[in-house]
């Protein structure tokens, strides 16, 4: 019975673990950026809402960090070249 209840779990945390390492992803890269670059305050909302949103919300914090490695960073690397 225990490897049953411990079989179901394990694609959950598999999906977990790859959603912190989005999100970390995410953290690394907004923080190595210049200030300058992005809009005042925007890199403190960008970083507080990776993190907040995966330890509070779970996935919400992956799919934040989703969206700005797809949109904001792509601009910011766009603009350095």
């Amino acid at each position: 019975m225990t490897t049953a209840v411990a079989g179901q779990n394990v694609p959950m945390f598999v999906l977990y673990a790859a959603s912190f390492v989005v999100v970390l992803w995410a953290v690394v890269d907004a923080a190595r950026r210049p200030s300058a670059l992005m809009p005042p305050g925007r890199k403190a909302v960008w970083i507080v809402g990776f993190v907040v949103g995966w330890f509070v919300f779970g996935l919400i914090g992956a799919f934040i960090a989703v969206v700005y490695l797809v949109g904001p960073r792509r601009r910011l690397n766009a603009g350095r070249m």
